[in-house]
């Protein structure tokens, strides 16, 4: 039988000594929200921090406190907030107007380009698919039409489509968008599984932008033709390489550091 003790106790102890007894959590929706976001500080700290043995004794000795100063001193700086889509749509909804006038006022090709835009940035895909169509009925070799369509496409796998398009920019500038056309294009192959075409296109991209995400996607394709040894050398060289970076540069490629252990996980040990 658990003894409950007024006072300093649960405040000190909080969600461990809450978590003692079900019962109590239950009918504490205050202890019950703490509970929930001190779990989610520590998940969040064993498998992304750098510094866990330091700060996974923070969250356990003192968890009310050690929360807050985790999430204020660890996790706000590294998330990478964006508002919800439909906040997104209500804040700039004047913008939207203003864009929707100036193109139908003007009505050039630039007008139509900002306003599909912003439309792609607040979730309209059919709206801003529209405003591209418009922008290439007036210059039909229009670049960031191009893109800006092409990225309307793949977002609801139109990859057939996306392709010609995708194409066409890196033709005028393979270097557009400093890189991000490029594995577009790549992934963009992938999905309609053309993977020789896929294969010698980043091997090409890897030469000029040697991204985390682009070293994750090539690591899959060598992984996939049987060359296990370069797969494995290229995710630990790229670990190694956002380990010892700045720590937005360590911020932004978190994901792709996940993605490389669990592929490393999955490959046979060398011998």
């Amino acid at each position: 039988m658990i003894v409950h003790h007024p006072g300093i106790i649960p405040i000190v102890f909080g969600p461990l000594y809450f978590l003692s007894d079900p019962q109590l959590l239950l009918t504490s929706p205050l202890m019950l929200i703490m509970t929930g976001v001190w779990l989610w500080m520590l998940i969040y700290c064993i498998r992304n921090d750098p510094e866990r043995n330091v700060w996974l004794w923070v969250l356990i000795i003192i968890p009310p406190i050690g929360t807050l100063v985790y999430f204020f001193a660890r996790w706000l700086p590294q998330a990478r907030l964006k508002p919800p889509r439909f906040l997104n749509r209500i804040s700039r909804g004047k913008e939207l107007q203003r864009l929707q006038i100036a193109a139908r006022q003007i009505g050039n090709s630039h007008q139509f380009v900002q306003l599909g835009d912003a439309q792609r940035d607040t979730g309209r895909y059919e709206q801003a698919g529209d405003s591209y169509f418009k922008a290439l009925e007036k210059e039909p070799e229009n670049i960031q039409a191009l893109w800006g369509l092409a990225q309307v496409e793949m977002h609801w796998k139109q990859y057939d489509k996306a392709r010609p398009r995708l194409e066409s920019v890196l033709a005028v500038d393979p270097s557009y968008k400093f890189g991000d056309v490029s594995l577009a294009y790549g992934r963009c192959l992938l999905e309609l599984n053309d993977q020789d075409a896929a294969f010698a296109h980043l091997t090409e991209h890897l030469k000029r932008w040697k991204t985390p995400e682009s070293q994750v996607v090539y690591a899959q394709l060598l992984y996939e033709r049987g060359e296990t040894d370069a797969a494995r050398e290229m995710l630990e060289g790229m670990i190694l390489e956002v380990s010892g970076g700045p720590k937005f540069f360590r911020r932004q490629s978190a994901r792709w550091v996940r993605d490389a252990k669990r592929m490393l996980a999955k490959m046979p040990r060398p011998q």
